[in-house]
């Protein structure tokens, strides 16, 4: 589900920018941009590593993106059988790996937690362009997108996540009055997506993110969810295994 939780919200927001294009075909899901990122040029999933004409195509996709002359990114998630195979294969056509992510999932069947009291915090969600603001003042620092890169960014989650019927959530925390923290949910069904946990860096290190996310998942398991699924950081695992998550699937990715 964590897989199929990505898929789904990369395509609404390749949906809603005129700049993004999603594509799924048979073997591969994929989507592409002229945004000079790897967030915006990704290869998500391929399957089917077996098929006599499997070596060719993934040449020629990873020929397709290096001739845009814009960083890529290909994602190899360690749950499939063919893993193992795939990275020898796009560490062949020039790709490197850059990093990996564990993916985690939570039942939320009986769940309960009692986050750590945080004096003087409090989080709202976001309800309009407006406050808008306070998203972009935490999240794109802490993901290190800047001019036009953070401008696609912010509208994205603004198409997506205003309005009574949005898809997606946005919740910021607030810190004696200042935004200290944010993040964002996507309910696909009975599964809740975790996105852009983030706190400024003058906040860090108080159980801010921990606290965000816990109230993301109250919020979604009382609209029906019944699992959580999120994408951490090494440093963040120990964070969400205190609220039960647990690691399901390793994500490593790599750069074109």
């Amino acid at each position: 589900m964590i897989k199929q939780n990505m898929i789904h919200i990369m395509k609404l927001m390749s949906d809603s920018s005129p700049r993004m294009t999603y594509v799924k075909a048979p073997q591969v899901v994929r989507y592409e941009s002229d945004l000079a990122h790897s967030l915006f040029n990704r290869i998500i999933a391929y399957k089917g590593l077996q098929a006599e004409d499997a070596l060719s195509d993934i040449a020629s996709i990873a020929s397709h993106y290096k001739s845009s002359k814009l960083p890529f990114s290909w994602l190899n998630w360690s749950h499939d059988s063919d893993a193992a195979e795939l990275a020898s294969v796009l560490e062949e056509q020039g790709l490197k790996k850059s990093g990996h992510s564990p993916g985690m999932a939570l039942s939320l069947e009986d769940w309960t937690y009692q986050a750590p009291a945080i004096p003087s915090f409090v989080i709202k969600p976001i309800l309009a362009n407006s406050e808008l603001s306070w998203f972009k003042e935490i999240a794109l620092p802490a993901f290190g997108l800047q001019g036009e890169l953070g401008d696609a960014f912010t509208q994205v989650n603004a198409v997506l996540g205003i309005g009574e019927h949005a898809p997606l959530r946005h919740y910021v925390g607030f810190l004696d009055g200042r935004p200290a923290g944010v993040v964002t949910a996507f309910q696909d069904g009975e599964t809740l997506g975790i996105y852009n946990v983030a706190t400024s860096e003058e906040f860090r290190r108080r159980g801010i993110g921990s606290a965000l996310t816990a109230h993301a998942i109250r919020e979604g398991q009382a609209a029906g969810s019944k699992q959580a699924v999120l994408q951490s950081s090494d440093m963040g695992v120990s964070v969400y295994r205190a609220l039960g998550f647990k690691e399901e699937v390793i994500i490593d990715f790599y750069i074109g």
